[in-house]
């Protein structure tokens, strides 16, 4: 009888064994195959990236592109043990020239490949832009404030909050002169903040001075596509196009106006960014 249990016992080992082993080569192979259906479909999720356009001393910015990181969509739809797209994960394919290393050139526009604005309030130390905060606000819309350093030592506070809600602070040193030493103690204001990453210069003209001097900052040189001093819907509305970099006087006149302005650029199918997002070459 004893003997008998242990040829039972011995049996059902080698059937569970077998079972076992049936079972992992059933699910080794099925890792396989979704493994290899991610690595042949990655092809299809691939984007390109769109290089930037240079032409002398000017450039708009590209765009990364992105491709499916195999490794970690494994990973998820392991889980599940089927392929689903909606499960890739992706990892960026940088544009090989960026523009980081491009701080010696004009910003003249974003990408028109992304159907994105973006709105430039030039703020002088007399200018009240409180309303034109609110304005945004109620619009859930990010813009950029070109401040002189006068303006920002007199309104930290408001700058800061400024920043902290993911607008984009401007910086035009003392009056626009970026030889002032003011220009460097701005931007470690700024970038201190740690929610602005880049520097941002502003010049309505080739300034090789200006440029040169951003430069040495691995500050970015911004030239508006458009520079609005009056009537600025009508002149919004002639002006209009992706990737334009629109500069705005603050006053009552664009104080007044800024609301059918931005139902405006909405309407027409635009998204309104802060300079920082604009020009992100992410996507």
């Amino acid at each position: 009888m004893k003997r008998t249990f242990q040829v039972i016992g011995i049996l059902v080992l080698l059937v569970g064994s077998f079972m076992y082993t049936e079972e992992v080569g059933t699910t080794a192979k099925l890792s396989d195959e979704l493994l290899n259906e991610i690595k042949e479909q990655s092809s299809k999720y691939r984007i390109e990236p769109i290089e930037a356009t240079i032409d002398n001393d000017t450039i708009i910015p590209g765009i990364n592109g992105k491709e499916v990181d195999v490794k970690e969509s494994y990973k998820k739809m392991k889980q599940i043990g089927y392929f689903n797209d909606k499960l890739l994960v992706y990892k960026s394919i940088p544009v090989k020239n960026g523009l980081i290393q491009n701080t010696d050139k004009y910003i003249i526009g974003a990408n028109s490949s992304v159907k994105s604005v973006a709105l430039l309030f030039m703020v002088d130390n007399n200018s009240t832009i409180n309303e034109i905060i609110n304005i945004l606000d109620n619009h859930k819309i990010k813009a950029t404030f070109y401040i002189t350093s006068s303006f920002l030592e007199k309104n930290h506070n408001l700058i800061i909050k400024l920043l902290q809600n993911d607008h984009t602070i401007g910086n035009l040193s003392n009056n626009k002169d970026y030889n002032d030493s003011d220009f460097i103690w701005m931007k470690t204001v700024i970038i201190g903040t740690a929610t602005q990453k880049y520097n941002y210069c502003y010049t309505e003209k080739p300034d090789k001075d200006v440029l040169r001097v951003c430069n040495l900052q691995n500050s970015f040189t911004i030239i508006p596509t458009k520079v609005i001093d009056k009537r600025p819907f009508i002149t919004v509305k002639q002006n209009l196009n992706s990737g334009s970099i629109i500069s705005l006087k603050v006053n009552d006149e664009t104080v007044n106006e800024l609301e059918n302005i931005i139902n405006y650029i909405v309407n027409k199918g635009y998204t309104i960014k802060s300079l920082e997002k604009l020009l992100n070459e992410g996507i």
